[in-house]
């Protein structure tokens, strides 16, 4: 039973979200294309009962047979190792629906690909703690400027540009301290980057 590539690749990408029944799907009664469609996103065969479930309001009741027929064919075509690595890599929870001849190769491929996604999950958050840190620093940046402009005010008192120069103080420091950790996060995420790429080059499924 021919299915065209363009269904693979949308039931791949919503991973489940192809598992609605609408009244207009109910009425067709084609079961088993709604069961190769569920197996091809990695959706468990007990989706049927929530179809059933869909379609009851409709006075339509599922085929069981020929759900299960194209629900084992559609994950026939889930099952393979190049979409388990990317399920992997997306950071998608593991689908433990593979029949025993594909589990192995399918679930090797998935750790294969969720290696990538948690190294990237890493530099990304580097990354969120440099964006942070220089958020922060100009903020600093702009007090510090702010308290320039105060000083050279000719209307401010001895005791508040006193006051001025300790916040001052306190600021340039926490500047120097903001710009060191900016500097060792950069380095570590440059170190991590590189890292990845290597990973992403030695996986039998990486682009």
């Amino acid at each position: 039973m021919p299915r065209p590539f363009a269904i693979a690749a949308i039931c791949l990408l919503a991973l489940g979200g192809c598992a609605s029944m609408s009244k207009s799907q109910c009425l067709a009664n084609d079961w088993e294309t709604v069961g190769y469609r569920d197996g091809l996103s990695g959706t468990q065969s007990s989706a049927l009962m929530q179809h059933q479930n869909a379609c009851m309001k409709h006075d339509v009741v599922p085929d069981r047979q020929a759900y299960l027929a194209g629900w084992r064919e559609g994950v026939e075509q889930y099952c393979q190792p190049a979409n388990g690595f990317a399920a992997g890599e997306r950071g998608a929870g593991f689908s433990n629906v593979c029949p025993a001849h594909l589990q192995g190769s399918f679930h090797a491929a998935y750790r294969d690909g969720r290696q990538l996604y948690l190294a990237q999950s890493e530099i990304n958050s580097l990354v969120s703690a440099i964006n942070q840190r220089e958020q922060r620093l100009r903020e600093v940046k702009s007090e510090l400027a702010g308290i320039a402009g105060g000083m050279l005010d000719g209307e401010t008192t001895t005791a508040d540009r006193a006051a001025m120069l300790l916040t001052a103080k306190d600021l340039a420091q926490e500047q120097g301290r903001l710009e060191s950790e900016i500097d060792d996060l950069q380095a570590e995420v440059a170190v991590k980057s590189e890292r990845l790429e290597h990973l992403r080059h030695s996986l039998a499924f990486a682009d």
